[in-house]
């Protein structure tokens, strides 16, 4: 892992590739939380399949990084400033950018109410109870199309991280049950859930990325993996 004394030091001797390097040892966790967002952005149609790339987002994230950096005395701290930099490139991408007024608490806090509720938005805007997505029927009569799955690999990581039963992977039926109820979830609670489970991130750890009252965060994942339980 980079060391701040490490990273002080290349930036003083204007060593960026040196630099470039230790940020890409030690922070694997954002490249995977981009990654991760990214294809599951990319599976529920809004972004272009392989348009964005991880690597290039890291590249803009790490440049600004160094032509804006001071030094740097916690490296906790420095990898919080960097997964916020990530976020924010996350959402200017999906055109999802938050007014300057809204604080993401205030935006937690009314999804929280939304994951609350008993019923949902589905693909055409319509209101309906989770209840019904558990029937694919009603999947299969909206003409969603055949093979909406979320990336493989991203279906094991949910099922991992929010503890679900591997049963989930196993029938088209239920990958299809999981797309829709991942598609679903709020944009920033969505943001919480991906840090979570492609970022590898603590609760903790993401209330203090998010800049948010942990308790928001517990709630969220709490609703979600509730959520989940139709699978």
């Amino acid at each position: 892992m980079a060391k701040t004394k490490d990273l002080n030091t290349d930036k003083l001797e204007y060593d960026f590739q040196q630099f470039y390097k230790e940020l890409e040892d030690f922070n694997y966790d954002l490249k995977e939380f981009i990654h991760g967002s990214l294809k599951a952005a990319e599976n529920q149609g809004h972004l272009d399949k392989g348009y964005y790339k991880a690597d290039e987002i890291l590249d803009e994230i790490y440049i600004e990084i160094y032509e804006n950096y001071s030094l740097i005395t916690d490296i906790s701290e420095f990898q919080r400033l960097l997964f916020r930099a990530g976020i924010n490139k996350l959402e200017a991408i999906k055109s999802k950018e938050v007014p300057d007024d809204i604080t993401y608490h205030s935006l937690l806090k009314a999804e929280l109410k939304s994951l609350n509720e008993k019923f949902t938005t589905d693909g055409d805007g319509d209101r309906i109870m989770f209840e019904e997505l558990d029937d694919i029927s009603y999947v299969q009569n909206k003409g969603w199309l055949e093979n909406i799955f979320l990336y493989e690999p991203l279906e094991r990581q949910l099922v991992h991280k929010l503890g679900l039963e591997e049963a989930a992977l196993l029938s088209i039926e239920k990958r299809k049950l999981l797309w829709v109820l991942y598609s679903t979830i709020p944009e920033r609670s969505k943001t919480v859930v991906e840090l979570l489970v492609f970022g590898n991130q603590d609760l903790k750890t993401i209330a203090e990325i998010l800049d948010v009252p942990q308790e928001f965060i517990d709630r969220i994942i709490f609703k979600v993996k509730e959520r989940f339980r139709l699978v």
